[in-house]
């Protein structure tokens, strides 16, 4: 299956669902930076916030590796 299938199915399987959740769910992946605003720290210990605030900013920044590129690297490490 090429991608332009892979998108015409994904797109008439979203427009057939009334499951919100799922709907949530790929909208918050395609908008990765709203859900990041929406992260509420202010209940947690002040270092916790420290941290997390930290954390988000360093993504919003660009400074992140990658899923992949984290199993990229376990991979080098266990084959060392």
């Amino acid at each position: 299956m090429n991608i332009s299938d892979k998108k015409t199915e994904v797109l008439e399987l979203i427009r057939q669902t009334n499951d919100s959740t799922l709907i949530d769910e790929v909208y918050d992946i395609l908008h990765p930076e709203t859900t990041l605003e929406n992260v509420n720290v202010k209940n947690l210990p002040a270092k916790l916030q420290q941290k997390i605030n930290k954390a988000l900013e360093d993504y919003k920044s660009g400074n992140y590796i990658t899923h992949e590129e984290m199993k990229q690297k376990v991979q080098q490490w266990l084959t060392k």
